[in-house]
C-alpha cells in the first residue's frame, strides 16, 4: 500500500482523495422514501404491462385478486426480513452486503449480481414501453404522430433512449432532484388509477353496462386458485407486482436514520400498493370482464379509461401510464447503481463503480454504466428479433429472479436473528418464523416456475448461471487484494 492510499473495507487501498467520496446523507424523510418506494413498484405500469397478458385474468379465471393477495404475503414476510436487517446493517448495498455477512460472501456477491442484472433487463424494457405509450398519447391526444409510427420500433426505441438518458441524468444530478420527481409522478399515478378504480366499481353498480360482471368475494379466495404450477406462476407474476419496495433500501446511506426510516418506508409502501393493486384488479374485471381484458394486451388501461368516462379519460390514463413507467425506470437505475457501488467499495466489483460524483455525491460512474448496458439492450431487441423473444420470456418470469433473491433474503434474517429465539415471542415471529417462511415459499416459487417453464425459462437460468464463472473470476482475481471472501459470519443475539 502506497503513503498516497489507506485502507479501505476489507483491506482494499483506497486512494486519500477519495476517502471522504460519500454519498449524500440526511437527505430523504421517511415521507420520501415512501414515495420512493411505491413509485419504484409503479403499479400504473404493472397493471398496464401485466393484468391483460392472460396471466392474472385468464390465466386464473377471475381470482386475478386472490393471486395478489396471495404473493402479496410472502413479499411482505420480506419486507420484514429488510427491516430487521437494515436495522443492524444500514449498507445501500442492502442484501448483498447482508447475506454476505450472515450467510457466505460468496451467497451475498452471487445476489449482488442477480440483481443489478435483473435491473438492467428491466431498464431495457421499461423504456421501450414508455416509447411506445408516448408515441400513442401524442398521436391519441393531439395527433402529432401518424398511427404507423406506433408500431414503428425504430421510433419506439428512439424515444425509450431519450426517456432513459432523461432518467439517468436526473439520477446523477442529486438524489433530492430524483425523489422530487418521483413525488410529482406518483401523484398522478396514483389519483389517476385510484380515482378511475372507484369510478369504474361505481358505474357498474350504477348503471351494469354490457359485459360487466358483478364483484364477488371469491375473487378474494387464495383457494380458487387451482394447482400448484397455477399457483407458483400467479405467485411469480405477483411477485413482479410488488418487486421495486426495496428500492428505499438501497438508499438508507442517503436518508434521515438510515437504519429504520427506509425499512418502514418499505413496509407502508406494501400496504399501500396491496390496496391499489386490489382496488383496481377489482375495477377492472367488473367493468370489463374477463374477455375483454385478455384482448387488450399493454392497452387494457387504455381501454378501462375509453369504457369508463370517454376519449379523455384514455389519454389520461396513457399518460398515468407514461409517468408510472419513467419513475419505474429510474427507480430501477437507483438500487442497481447503490449495489455495485457497495460491491466496488468492497473490492470485489471493478472500482470504477465506486465513483462517487464529488458535486452531487451520486454513484455517477455506477449509473452511466447500467444506463449504457441497457440501452445496449434496447438495440439489441430492436434490431434483433431473436434477442426480442428473449427479453420478452425474461419480462414474463422477471418475477423469477426477484423470487430468487428476496428467498435468500428471508432465509438470511432468519439465520441470522436464530439467537434471539427464546427471548421474545413476537420478536421471534416477525424476524424468525415469518421471513424463513416467506423465504421458503418464494424458492420454491422460483423452483417450480423454471421447471415448469420449457424455454420460456430460459433466459433466467442464462441470468443465474453466468453468475457463477463471473463470481469464480472475482474470487480468483481478488485473492491477496480483500478479505471480503474470508469475513467472519455475523449473527445477533439480541432483538434491539
Amino acid at each position: 500500500m502506497s503513503n498516497q492510499e489507506v485502507e479501505g473495507p476489507f483491506g482494499v487501498p483506497v486512494p486519500k482523495s477519495q476517502e471522504q467520496s460519500e454519498l449524500r446523507h440526511e437527505e430523504l424523510s421517511l415521507f420520501d422514501s415512501t414515495a420512493i418506494a411505491v413509485s419504484s413498484v409503479a403499479p400504473a405500469y404493472s397493471i398496464a404491462s401485466t393484468l391483460s397478458a392472460v396471466f392474472l385474468i385468464a390465466g386464473v379465471g377471475l381470482a386475478g385478486p386472490a393471486v395478489l393477495i396471495a404473493s402479496f404475503i410472502p413479499v411482505m414476510f420480506i419486507a420484514l426480513s429488510y427491516f430487521h436487517l437494515n436495522r443492524k446493517n444500514p449498507n445501500c448495498g442492502a442484501s448483498y452486503s447482508w447475506l454476505s455477512q450472515v450467510m457466505h460472501p460468496t451467497i451475498g456477491w452471487f445476489n449482488g449480481w442477480v440483481q443489478v442484472w435483473t435491473s438492467v433487463l428491466f431498464c431495457t424494457t421499461a423504456p421501450l414501453l414508455a416509447g411506445g405509450y408516448t408515441l400513442q398519447f401524442l398521436h391519441s391526444a393531439f395527433n402529432l404522430v401518424s398511427a404507423s409510427t406506433i408500431d414503428n420500433t425504430k421510433a419506439v426505441a428512439l424515444v425509450a433512449t431519450i426517456w432513459l438518458a432523461l432518467v439517468t441524468v436526473i439520477c446523477i444530478y442529486g438524489i433530492r432532484w430524483t425523489t422530487n420527481a418521483q413525488w410529482v409522478m406518483v401523484i398522478i399515478e396514483y389519483i389517476c388509477v385510484a380515482g378511475f378504480s372507484i369510478g369504474g366499481i361505481i358505474k357498474v353498480l350504477i348503471s351494469h353496462p354490457v359485459h360487466s360482471i358483478n364483484f364477488s368475494l371469491s375473487w378474494l379466495n387464495p383457494l380458487n386458485i387451482h394447482g400448484y404450477s397455477a399457483l407458483a406462476s400467479g405467485l411469480a407474476l405477483g411477485v413482479f407486482y410488488f418487486w421495486g419496495w426495496d428500492t428505499s433500501l438501497n438508499l438508507n446511506e442517503e436518508s434521515k436514520d438510515g437504519a429504520r426510516l427506509p425499512g418502514k418506508a418499505g413496509l407502508i409502501s406494501m400496504w399501500l400498493l396491496l390496496g391499489i393493486f386490489v382496488l383496481n384488479t377489482i375495477a377492472v374485471q367488473m367493468l370489463l370482464g374477463p374477455k375483454a381484458v385478455g384482448a387488450q394486451d399493454v392497452s387494457v388501461l387504455f381501454y378501462f379509461g375509453q369504457q369508463l368516462f370517454g376519449k379523455w379519460a384514455s389519454y389520461l390514463m396513457i399518460f398515468a401510464v407514461l409517468t408510472s413507467t419513467v419513475a419505474t425506470t429510474q427507480t430501477t437505475v437507483l438500487p442497481a447503481a447503490r449495489i455495485t457501488y457497495s460491491m466496488a467499495r468492497d473490492g470485489v466489483w471493478p472500482k470504477f463503480f465506486g465513483r462517487i460524483h464529488p458535486k452531487f455525491q451520486t454513484p455517477a460512474m455506477g449509473t452511466i454504466v447500467v444506463a449504457l448496458l441497457s440501452f445496449a439492450g434496447i438495440i439489441l431487441t430492436t434490431f434483433s428479433s431473436s434477442s426480442s423473444n428473449v427479453f420478452n420470456n425474461l419480462v414474463a418470469n422477471i418475477g423469477v429472479l426477484v423470487a430468487f433473491y428476496y428467498g435468500f433474503t428471508g432465509i438470511a434474517c432468519a439465520w441470522a436473528f436464530r439467537k434471539t429465539l427464546g427471548q421474545k415471542f413476537r420478536s421471534n415471529v416477525t424476524m424468525v418464523y415469518l421471513p424463513f417462511i416467506g423465504g421458503v415459499s418464494l424458492l420454491f416459487v422460483c423452483y417450480q416456475v423454471m421447471i415448469s417453464g420449457g424455454s420460456t425459462a430460459l433466459p433466467d437460468i442464462i441470468v443465474l448461471a453466468s453468475g457463477i464463472p463471473f463470481l469464480m473470476f472475482t474470487m480468483f482475481k481478488t485473492r491477496g487484494k480483500t478479505n471480503f471472501f474470508k469475513q467472519p459470519r455475523v449473527a445477533y443475539d439480541t432483538i434491539d
